[in-house]
């Protein structure tokens, strides 16, 4: 390899990868760390798959979701790449699409194509490389909404997991109990969470009823912060409607007032050449009349022969 090719290399390794491959540089610092957050507890369920005498259906059902969002977030990455092929090939997203594969029940090594979230690990570490503290606070403090949103979710993912794990424990073996399997005591996880409250499923153990508490009150914020989101982005749209019509009259009212003056020059120009042609046409009659300009026009004078 020639010097010129090495320097080539290095600089192409000091710059990155291309904007085509990079999928962690088109989103914004929140979403990769949503991303990050969602990968590192998806690892945990699959310790608890790998590691568990007998997982649960609990563990299985919130291993589900979890890769529907990340299939989602490979669809997105997919859709926005400028080169759909360099990102699938050269960008790992083949790995990502991997990685968003479902644990099958019954067989618990299939857990392991979770590894293949290392790839979108590194990605999203090697974009955070370049942010500091004060960046990441100044795109939390411009989206607000979006920041609580990605947040309740993940935080709402993580609860429904451990509520169903801990009503589970809680309820199975209590007298008249009704949550008694892991699908019972997810589904009235995700119930309380949502408010919801069908009452086919109700703790009987005091401290299971302590934790439902917990649960509904917790709901009521991830749905106060649903609201405030959706409402900020009306609010955002009606703003960058009315910034836009404003916009939009003061360049209007602009060009008005270069018209304006435009026509005050060209108005005050053919004032100007009128006041020209009319000076110049009384200078030429002016020397029209001096005396002895006729004489002169006709020549000078003949004499008359002498003799």
């Amino acid at each position: 390899m020639t010097s010129k090719e090495q320097t080539i290399d290095e600089e192409s390794s000091a710059q990155g990868p291309k904007p085509g491959h990079d999928a962690a540089g088109r989103r914004s610092t929140i979403y990769n760390l949503f991303i990050l957050a969602l990968i590192l507890f998806s690892w945990v369920i699959m310790a608890g798959v790998l590691l568990g005498p007998h997982p649960d259906e609990v563990v299985w059902r919130v291993d589900f979701f979890v890769c529907v969002i990340l299939f989602a977030d490979f669809c997105r990455n997919l859709w926005r790449a400028p080169s759909r092929a360099d990102y699938f090939f050269k960008g790992g997203g083949w790995l990502d699409l991997l990685g968003s594969v479902p644990a099958v029940p019954g067989f618990p090594l299939t857990s392991l194509l979770h590894l293949a979230r290392l790839n979108q690990v590194l990605r999203i570490a090697r974009h955070l490389r370049g942010k500091d503290r004060e960046d990441v606070l100044e795109e939390t403090r411009r989206e607000p909404a979006r920041t609580a949103l990605l947040t309740i979710t993940i935080a709402a993912l993580v609860l429904v997991t451990i509520a169903s794990l801990l009503i589970l424990w809680l309820e199975q073996d209590a007298p008249r109990a009704q949550i008694q399997n892991g699908a019972d005591a997810f589904w009235w996880a995700v119930v309380t969470v949502t408010s919801v409250g069908y009452g086919d499923y109700v703790p009987v153990t005091l401290a299971g009823r302590i934790l439902a508490i917990v649960i509904m009150t917790f709901g009521i914020g991830v749905f106060a912060v649903l609201t405030s989101f959706v409402a900020a982005k009306i609010v955002g749209l009606q703003s960058e409607q009315d910034t836009m019509i404003e916009t939009i009259r003061e360049e209007n009212d602009a060009i008005r007032a270069e018209l304006a003056e435009v026509k005050e020059l060209l108005q005050q120009q053919r004032e100007d050449w009128r006041s020209s042609v009319a000076s110049t046409a009384g200078s030429e009659a002016g020397i029209g009349s001096l005396p002895g300009l006729e004489n002169e026009r006709e020549g000078p004078p003949v004499l008359a022969d002498e003799g």
